[in-house]
């Protein structure tokens, strides 16, 4: 499980709240690998979650247009390197279900880069925002 620390905060009101929100989201799949669920239900949670994903970057990339951020093209192609690996992970668990592997890869690939995106790219971003 991870929290949103002080660290990882942007600035940017909205862009703090879509963060919080997808924490949750990814708390909840992660949750999900460790009790006795329906793959449907779990499917369902997932699902959620890439919507979010979506909704969340597509809100992200119009701020950073608006604002006229130079890195806008660099940050928008990391947004598809992470919706590529959560892809990944959907098929994983449309082959096999909840597993020890899937939570594995969850928390290795999906939470670590998305810990890292934050605190490095898009604090980036906020920081231009707030003095634009």
């Amino acid at each position: 499980m991870i929290t949103l620390t002080k660290d990882m905060e942007v600035g940017v009101a909205k862009i703090d709240a879509q963060h919080r929100e997808l924490i949750d989201r990814l708390n909840a799949v992660t949750a999900m690998g460790a009790k006795s669920v329906s793959k449907e239900e779990t499917q369902k949670t997932i699902d959620l979650l890439g919507e979010y994903i979506v909704k969340h970057f597509g809100d992200e990339e119009t701020l950073q247009k608006q604002s006229g951020y130079p890195k806008y093209e660099w940050h928008r192609g990391q947004h598809q390197l992470y919706i590529g690996e959560f892809a990944k992970l959907k098929r994983e668990f449309a082959a096999n279900g909840v597993s020890a592997k899937f939570t594995l890869d969850l928390n290795n690939s999906i939470i670590n880069w998305i810990v890292r995106h934050i605190k490095s790219v898009d604090v980036e971003f906020g920081k231009f925002y707030l003095s634009a």
